[in-house]
């Protein structure tokens, strides 16, 4: 009986190979979706963060802020950023909510 060389063959290089980049088409999207959801959460906060500020503002100086500099450093240590690079609006006095430019970034 004849000994076979240790190693793969091309047939099960083939086969491993497609396994692996099976596992790879299926779990990239996942991430890079996980990411996006991920950038949207830590907007919504800052968003949060930047209407509360607004609320303490308004309270304190008796006039809703004009820019978003006006809350720094009383209100906000530093102006959030947006981890989508997106920019912020600020709200309005008649309630409306500071927004984002980044579609799907909202509070």
């Amino acid at each position: 009986m004849k000994r076979r060389p240790p190693g793969m063959t091309l047939v099960e290089f083939s086969i491993l190979l497609a396994m692996v980049l099976l596992v790879v088409a299926i779990s990239v999207p996942a991430l890079f979706k996980n990411q996006q959801q991920k950038r949207a959460a830590q907007c919504a906060m800052n968003l949060d963060a930047i209407n509360a500020a607004c609320k303490k503002y308004a309270s304190a100086q008796g006039a809703f802020p004009k820019t978003l500099a006006d809350l720094v450093p009383d209100y906000l240590p530093e102006i959030p950023a947006c981890p989508a690079a997106g920019t912020y609006v600020i709200g309005t006095p008649e309630g409306d909510p500071p927004t984002c430019s980044v579609p799907g970034h909202h509070l």
